[in-house]
C-alpha cells in the first residue's frame, strides 16, 4: 500500500515539477536514465551518385527492471545547415541491467546534395552533423528522450570528365586519311584517379568513325588533367568517296562521343566504378 501511494505522489510531484526535479527522488528508489552513447557513425556506401551512412548507437540499462525502446528522431546537417530530418518508431525491449544497441541509416545524393548547397561543388570535403534522439517508456516517468550528437568530415565525390580536345588530320590519301582523336580526362576530387580501360565509339556527321577498346593505364593526379592520343584511319573504300570531300571541308565536324570508361579511385570506399560516356558537340579539323 506504501509503494503505491508513493508512486501516486511521485507521478504528481512529475506532473508539477518536471522530469529534472524528480530524478533525485527517482534514484533514491533505483530508478536511472538509460546510458545511450554513439558508438560509430561508418561510410557504408560511397558512390558517383551519393553517400549512405549507418550511426550505431548502444543503449544500457541501468535499472533492474526493462525498459522499452519507443523509437528515435534524427537531424542531418551539413556545413550547420538542416539538411536532413526523420523520425522511427521502433520498439526494442533492453532487459534489467541489459545492454543493446540500434542502426540509424541516411543516405542522400549529391544532386539532392548540391541542390541545397550550391557552394559544395568545389568544396573537397563535407562537414556533417548528426543528431539524434531516443525515446524511451520508462516505469513512472514514461516517455523520455535522451539525444546524442556528433560531427565529421567526408570527402566530395565530384564527376570526373571526359571531352573531345582536338580532331588532328595527320595524313589524307586517296584510299583514305589517318587522323588523332585527343580525349582531355579531368579529375576535379583532392584525390587520384587511375584510367584502367575505356571503350568508346566516336560518330561524326552521323557515321561512325572507329570504335574500341583502349587498355592503357593513365594515372589522373588531384585536380589534374591528361590527355588520350587516339589513333583514327578512315578507308574511303568502306565508308565512301564523300568522306574525302568531308575531311576537305573547312566547316566544323558535328560529333557524338559514347562509351565507358572504369576507374580507380585512390578512396579505398570509392574503389573502382564505371564512368558512361554521351558527348555531343562540334568540332574543327586541324590539318
Amino acid at each position: 500500500m506504501k509503494k503505491i501511494v508513493l508512486g501516486v505522489l511521485l507521478l504528481g510531484l512529475f506532473m508539477l515539477n518536471g522530469c529534472q526535479q524528480l530524478w533525485p527522488l527517482l534514484q533514491q528508489m533505483n530508478i536511472q536514465k538509460p546510458v545511450v552513447k554513439l558508438k560509430t557513425v561508418q561510410l557504408r556506401g560511397l558512390s558517383l551518385k551519393g553517400i549512405d551512412l549507418e550511426a550505431k548507437l548502444s543503449i544500457k540499462n541501468p535499472n533492474s527492471v526493462g525498459i522499452n525502446l519507443a523509437g528515435y528522431d534524427y537531424e542531418l546537417l551539413i556545413e550547420e545547415h538542416s539538411f536532413l530530418k526523420g523520425r522511427q518508431e521502433q520498439t526494442l525491449k533492453i532487459a534489467g541491467h541489459g545492454q543493446s544497441e540500434i542502426s540509424i541509416p541516411l543516405s542522400f545524393s549529391f544532386q539532392q546534395l548540391y541542390k541545397s548547397f550550391q557552394t559544395l561543388k568545389t568544396a573537397d570535403s563535407i562537414t556533417y552533423t548528426l543528431r539524434s534522439g531516443l525515446t524511451f517508456d520508462v516505469p513512472v516517468l514514461g516517455k523520455i528522450r535522451l539525444p546524442v550528437q556528433t560531427t565529421q568530415r567526408l570527402p566530395n565525390v565530384k564527376m570526373p570528365s571526359f571531352k573531345v580536345a582536338a580532331l588532328k588530320l595527320t595524313h589524307l590519301g586517296f584510299n583514305g586519311a589517318d587522323l588523332s582523336l585527343s580525349l582531355e580526362v579531368e579529375n576535379p576530387n583532392a584525390w587520384s584517379l587511375d584510367l584502367q580501360n575505356l571503350n568508346y565509339q566516336f560518330v561524326v556527321n552521323g557515321q561512325k568513325w572507329i570504335e574500341g577498346i583502349l587498355q592503357q593505364k593513365l594515372q589522373i593526379g588531384q585536380k589534374q588533367k591528361q590527355r588520350i592520343e587516339i589513333p583514327v584511319h578512315l578507308n574511303f573504300l568502306e565508308m565512301g568517296r564523300s568522306l574525302y570531300q568531308l575531311l576537305k571541308n573547312p566547316a566544323p565536324l558535328e560529333y557524338q562521343l559514347t562509351g565507358r570508361a572504369r576507374l580507380n579511385s585512390s578512396i579505398k570506399l570509392l574503389g573502382s566504378f564505371e564512368l558512361p560516356l554521351d558527348q555531343r558537340g562540334r568540332i574543327k579539323l586541324l590539318k
